[in-house]
Order: C-alpha cells, then sequence, then structure tokens
C-alpha cells in the first residue's frame, strides 16, 4: 500500500487574555494547574500543560503525547519571537511558517510521512495559569481537536514570560505547542534502534562503572 507522503498543517491560534474568560476546573493530579506564570518558573508550567494535555487525552481514550527535543525547539523560537518582536500569529513577520520552524530543526528528517499542529495561546494574570490555558484549547474546536487528535505522538512545548502586546508583562506568559508524528522509513528505523540500544548499553555501563566505585 503506498504511504501517503503528502504534510498536513494544523495550525491553531489562541488569545485567552480576554474580558469576560472564566477560570479553569482545577486538576488534582497536575501540579501547579492553578498557579499564575508569574508564580512559578517556565519548566513547571510547561510540564503541568503537558499533564493536562495528556489528562484530557486519556479522557477520550487518546494515548499520550511525550515531549521531544525538536519539536520544543520549534516551540521556544516560536514563543521567543512573538514576544520580542510584538506578533500572535503562526507565520513570522518575515513569511516563515510553523512548517518551516519545524522542518528547520530536522524534526521530519527521514521519515516517509508525517503529521504537525500548532496551538497557541498567550494570558496574563489569572489567565496565565496552565489550567485557564489548555481550558482555552479545550473550548475551542478547532484548538480542541489539535490537543486530542489520537494520531500525534510527540509534543513541544515552550512558556516564554511577556506576551506579544507587552514583552516586559511579568504576569504574562507566551506558550507554542508543537504536535507531531512521524513514520520513519526503514532505514531511519533501524539506525533509531542501534541509536537506542546504544543508549542503554551507556547508561548500563555507567551504573556499573558508579556500583565500583562504591564498593
Amino acid at each position: 500500500m503506498p504511504t501517503r507522503t503528502r504534510p498536513r498543517r494544523v495550525p491553531r491560534a489562541i488569545v485567552i487574555a480576554a474580558a469576560g474568560a472564566s477560570p479553569a476546573a482545577a486538576s488534582a493530579a497536575c501540579a501547579g494547574a492553578e498557579v499564575e506564570s508569574a508564580d512559578q518558573n517556565t519548566v513547571a508550567l510547561e510540564q503541568s500543560i503537558l499533564c493536562l494535555i495528556n489528562e484530557r487525552r486519556a479522557n477520550v481514550g487518546a494515548g499520550p503525547v511525550r515531549p521531544n527535543g525538536k519539536l520544543a525547539q520549534a516551540a521556544a523560537r516560536h514563543s521567543n519571537d512573538m514576544v520580542s518582536r510584538g506578533f500572535f500569529s503562526h507565520n513570522s513577520p518575515g513569511g516563515g511558517t510553523f512548517i518551516d520552524r519545524i522542518t528547520a530543526t530536522g524534526y521530519m528528517r527521514g521519515a516517509r510521512s508525517w503529521l504537525v499542529g500548532e496551538n497557541l495561546a498567550w494570558g496574563a494574570g489569572s489567565l496565565s495559569t496552565p489550567a485557564n490555558l489548555v481550558d482555552a484549547w479545550m473550548k475551542s474546536p478547532p484548538h480542541r481537536a489539535n490537543l486530542l487528535r489520537g494520531r500525534f505522538r510527540e509534543i513541544g512545548l515552550s512558556g516564554v514570560r511577556g506576551t506579544p502586546s507587552d514583552a516586559g508583562q511579568e504576569s504574562g506568559i507566551t506558550v507554542s505547542s508543537e504536535y507531531g508524528y512521524r513514520a520513519l522509513s526503514k532505514k531511519s528505523a533501524r539506525k533509531a534502534r542501534k541509536a537506542r540500544k546504544a543508549r542503554k548499553a551507556r547508561k548500563a555501563r555507567q551504573a556499573r562503572r558508579a556500583r565500583a566505585r562504591r564498593s
């Protein structure tokens, strides 16, 4: 059966720093879900957002998305760019798309087919909590579709302090989330398996050396 190689693009963006937005329901399972961005570091905020996303996916029977370094790199570049240059869009002022950003990281390299998507959001004050950011995506049908899409397996998240309207807004946060799925070619899949085995063997050697030093 021929493999579909045509890329699919699923961009979505949302601003939640709007009057009348209602607080999101809390999640006891995800640490920091109700903590405003100014009161937690960005790593903790990103972990909380990931937890909430996977919680929502589990509720509909979709598998979890796991962090991917290349997608995170694309997300970080875009969040920083939106805050520093004061725009809020999937396309940069120079015309670059989120497909361009993800491709530049090498994420699609070696894949015979792939699917990527992007959700964006920014909020300030009480609207900058992970719960409110994820809730805003869930209340928007196109964003919800991205977040719950069963084919997605990987994600890159980046929260950057400040907003597209005010880079110095300490209570604000701008978040890019890049979703991805790759079907690797046979050659790339073999290389990936070989790399995983090498990493496993290296960790085992390091553990043995550590035990030997302690004895």
